[in-house]
Order: structure tokens, then C-alpha cells, then sequence
């Protein structure tokens, strides 16, 4: 036999071998009942994605998807349920009904919350409430729910243009997430770039759309995976490629982690560098221009400040340990920056970390966290939401007697 043949026959030996290894891995993974991750069906949706109620949108990176339903069991769990306007709320007309209250709530996945049935959310919560007040006597309070997964504040302001005022509502609720807001407004510290961002042009804030040109590969660096720039049928048809991208994406995500809590410390500190400073006047300027054009309305606004798990930890020696470890001074410190800006610009600011550490210690309760995943972290109970939902009813009970 020739060389040539003999290096064609091995040759065919060799892929042979592959190809029967491969088909027998799918078998064996199959028969086992081992899966992983199919391909992104299109470009980014954040780090709390692929999910079943998202989808792409062109202004907002993403949205919750009309008529999505389902249930969740990641963290907590619930049947999610996103109505054909695409809120998980109830159905609600444009025409606002005489003598009805409309309250608009803006946020994240605190408002969205997926961890538990809309019932016990805190927007529900609020609604219930508020039935309770005074100073709506004879009047329908209706609580709109516009909260989405991984929202910033920048996705937030583009929302109530684009969605909320619609609906003409006379309250408009920011819900701001310490542990993350300020991270989501910049472009620099934020690690999902398939989100619209706001930035100064000439001394003016202006949102910046480039995502829209945004390669998947290049969308987000701890999501992506390499078997993601291969082609979907040949991914969504191995269980060999699926099970490999779950693993790393597993590792990336562990690695987002390690990330992530190193910029979670830098939340409760005096900026000291060029790109905190800038998140943080960012940050700032879209409150205050969110303010503005809810003032314009005729409507009023509240800025309710979400407190970052570690603030509100019901054990004081937990706290102090973050502290020590990362040298912070006081935990409070975004909420009170934030207080400030309140103050400057003349808009109510309800922070909820202090009521929330003081219940969490004096009870000896989380307020966040699942039995399902890590406790007191994570996102809002039941237990959280309740009270969260009580404290900001107070205040806008408070707020229409004026």
C-alpha cells in the first residue's frame, strides 16, 4: 500500500473514530438527560438572559415580550404573565376613568419581580394600601407596573417617553437600585452593552443608540460564549455544543460575580476616579431630567431608593465585615447622595435602607433572599415587598396631602 493511501485510510480512520465518539456523546447525553444551552435566537438581552418573556427592541435594548407566560423557578417562584402591552400587570385602558389615580411605577427586576406572584409584589402592595388613605377618598387608585429585568435608569427615562405617558398617569414612582443603577448607566462600568446609554454631547445628555450596531460577540463578554458564533442549527441540534456552552458560560458567570462584587463596593464610595465621577453625575442628571419632564406633565415624581442587600443584612457583624473588607466608612452613603440631590432639586426621596435594616435587625429577618437561593441576597420576598409596598403607600398618602 502507498504512503498516500495509507495516510487517506488513517485519515478516514481517525474522523471515523471522531464522528462515531460524537454520535455516541449525543446519544449518551441524550439518554441521560443532560442538557445545556441552546443559541441566542438574536443579539443580547442582558445578563438574565435568554428568557421567555424578553425580546430585542430597537429604542431599549429589550422589553418584556407581550403574551409571554410561564413559570419561574430560578429565585423564588411565581407564574409570570406579561399582558399584551407588554407589562406584567393587568390590562389597562389609555383613557384614564374620572376620578381615578394612576401611579406609574419605573424600574428594574425589584418591580418586574419574576420571585413572586403578582399579589404579593410591592406594587400590588401599594395599591391595596392606598385604598386606606385619606387623601384619595372617592377616588380609584391604579398602580401600573413598567418594571423590566436589568433596566437602568437611562432604559427607565426612555420608557416613560416612549410608553408611560400614555397612560397619563399623575405619579410617576423611579424605583432605584443601589446595588446596581448607577453601574447600568455607564457604558464603562456596565458589562451588557446591548442597552441604549446616555452621554454629553456639547453639555447636554443625549441618549447614544450604537448598541443598534452591535454584534452578538460583542454584546456582552461574560454571556456570550465561543460556541455562540457557531452557526443555531448546528448548536440547537447538538447536545455535544449545548453542554459545553453551559459550561462556560457557568464559568463566566462565576467570573461576573467576582466583578460584580468588586463594583459593589465602589457603590457605597466617594468616587476618586474619572469613570465613577462621570456614573455618577450620569446618574444624577437623568433623576433630575426625569424630574423635569414628569413636572412638564403636571404629574408628581418620587425617587424611591431600593437598598442593596448587604445595607439592609440582618446581622450587624455581616455588615461591618463587608465594610472592613472593602474599607467603606458608611453604607449609607449613595443613599445619602442621592437624598441630597432630592434636596437640590426640590423632588421627595424615600430611601428605604434604613427602615429596611432596622425591621431585617429588630425582627432578625431577610427581607431578601429565597430558600431556593442564597438568603437574605438576591432579590426582594415576599416578606420585602410587603413592607417595601407599606413604606412607599405611606409616603404618597403623605405626599397628596400636601
Amino acid at each position: 500500500m502507498g504512503k498516500r493511501k495509507a495516510w487517506i485510510l488513517n485519515l478516514g480512520l481517525t474522523l471515523g473514530s471522531v464522528l462515531f465518539g460524537v454520535l455516541m456523546g449525543e446519544i449518551g447525553l441524550r439518554l441521560a438527560g443532560i442538557e445545556g444551552l441552546k443559541k441566542l435566537p438574536q443579539p443580547g438581552h442582558g445578563n438574565f438572559s435568554p428568557s421567555f418573556y424578553t425580546m430585542s427592541h430597537p429604542d431599549l435594548g429589550w422589553t418584556n415580550r407581550p403574551g409571554a407566560s410561564g413559570l419561574w423557578e430560578q429565585e423564588g417562584e411565581a407564574y409570570i404573565k406579561i399582558n399584551i402591552n407588554g407589562f406584567r400587570d393587568q390590562i389597562y385602558s389609555k383613557n384614564k376613568a374620572k376620578d381615578t389615580v394612576r401611579i406609574a411605577v419605573l424600574g428594574d427586576s425589584f418591580t418586574l419581580a419574576v420571585q413572586v406572584d403578582v399579589e404579593q409584589t410591592y406594587w400590588s402592595t401599594i395599591e391595596k394600601e392606598l385604598q386606606n388613605c385619606a387623601g384619595l377618598k372617592g377616588k380609584k387608585v391604579e398602580v401600573m407596573n413598567f418594571g423590566v429585568d436589568g433596566y437602568g435608569t437611562a432604559q427607565e427615562l426612555l420608557m416613560l417617553r416612549e410608553k408611560v405617558w400614555d397612560y397619563n398617569p399623575d405619579i410617576v414612582i423611579l424605583s432605584f437600585f443601589i446595588g446596581n443603577d448607577i453601574i447600568d448607566n455607564s457604558a464603562q462600568l456596565e458589562s451588557n452593552h446591548y442597552r441604549p446609554f446616555f452621554v454629553y454631547k456639547d453639555g447636554e445628555l443625549v441618549p447614544d443608540y450604537s448598541f443598534r450596531n452591535l454584534s452578538l460577540e460583542h454584546s456582552d463578554r461574560y454571556w456570550i460564549t465561543a460556541v455562540d458564533r457557531l452557526p443555531s442549527g448546528l448548536v440547537n441540534h447538538s447536545r455535544i455544543l449545548q453542554v459545553a456552552k453551559k459550561a462556560e458560560r457557568d464559568l463566566k458567570q462565576k467570573n461576573l460575580l467576582q466583578h460584580l462584587n468588586k463594583l459593589n463596593a465602589k457603590n457605597f464610595q466617594e468616587p476618586t476616579d474619572l469613570v465613577w465621577q462621570e456614573a455618577w453625575n450620569i446618574t444624577e442628571d437623568l433623576i433630575t431630567l426625569m424630574n423635569q419632564e414628569v413636572q412638564q406633565k403636571n404629574a408628581e415624581f418620587l425617587l424611591v431608593t431600593i437598598a442593596d442587600p448587604i445595607q439592609v443584612h440582618p446581622n450587624p457583624a455581616f455588615r461591618q465585615s463587608f465594610m472592613n473588607t472593602y474599607q467603606i466608612e458608611d453604607l449609607s452613603y449613595p443613599d445619602q447622595r442621592l437624598q441630597r440631590l432630592g434636596d437640590r432639586k426640590r423632588f421627595p426621596v424615600l430611601n428605604l435602607a434604613e427602615p429596611f435594616q432596622a425591621y431585617s435587625e429588630e425582627n432578625n429577618i431577610c427581607l431578601h433572599g429565597f430558600e431556593t437561593a442564597v438568603p437574605c441576597a438576591g432579590h426582594w420576598n415576599p416578606d420585602g415587598h410587603q413592607f417595601a409596598g407599606k413604606l412607599i403607600a405611606n409616603q404618597l398618602c403623605q405626599q397628596v396631602k400636601k
